[in-house]
């Protein structure tokens, strides 16, 4: 028999291909595990895990310059580059190096500022490689002085290259009004910034 050093390479692996291994079970007898076996046991026992592995905030007021003007948010200070999972450009782009799955989790304080009268529409949405991905959702407000956080968590499967950006808008069925703003606090806590997220890497 030859040594299983010799044997040749593959590298289309698929679930049915066949590991050799021992049965605990079964006096440590010597059985065949195929790869889709072991895949569902790690998946069952071992858990996914997750790690953090990026996170970002703004602490600048976010407008649109008039109505129907789309606007990108961003989050802050560029951060990463391309040896890292993720990064993130100055103009809220985030970028993925690696692929996988990933969970977002984005925080936005929507608010209302400047003269009273009318209705704000403010919409938003996710973009993945400039193309919109799930629905548009807004935020409309009556009064100034409002301020409703929206936060949201969605997996991502993404692959090497994959962009997701976020915008908003002041739609025209409201008045020319509305954004994402910070907000200072007087007391010992943290001040709220405009807009912020973090991504874990979903993986063993």
């Amino acid at each position: 028999m030859a040594k299983i050093s010799t044997y040749p390479s593959n590298t289309d692996i698929n679930a049915n291909d066949l590991l050799i291994g021992t049965d605990s079970e079964d006096s440590n007898a010597t059985k065949n595990h195929s790869i889709g076996s072991i895949d569902t046991y790690i998946k069952t026992n071992l858990g996914l895990g997750v790690t953090q592995v990026l996170t970002g905030s703004s602490i600048s007021n976010q407008e649109p310059s008039g109505l129907d003007a789309a606007l990108q948010v961003e989050f802050g200070a560029a951060q990463g580059s391309g040896v890292d999972p993720v990064q993130l450009s100055v103009v809220g782009a985030i970028t993925f190096n690696q692929k996988g799955l990933y969970l977002f989790n984005g925080f936005g304080n929507f608010e209302r500022q400047g003269a009273s009268g009318g209705d704000t529409v403010t919409a938003f949405r996710a973009l993945i490689n400039g193309a919109q991905v799930g629905y548009t959702k807004i935020v409309e407000l009556d009064k100034v002085g409002i301020a409703i956080p929206y936060e949201t968590t969605i997996p991502l499967s993404v692959s090497v290259g994959d962009v997701l950006t976020w915008e908003i808008i002041r739609d025209s069925s409201g008045i020319d009004a509305g954004g994402l703003y910070t907000h200072t606090l007087l007391s010992s806590w943290s001040n709220i910034p405009s807009a912020s997220f973090t991504v874990w890497r979903v993986g063993v």
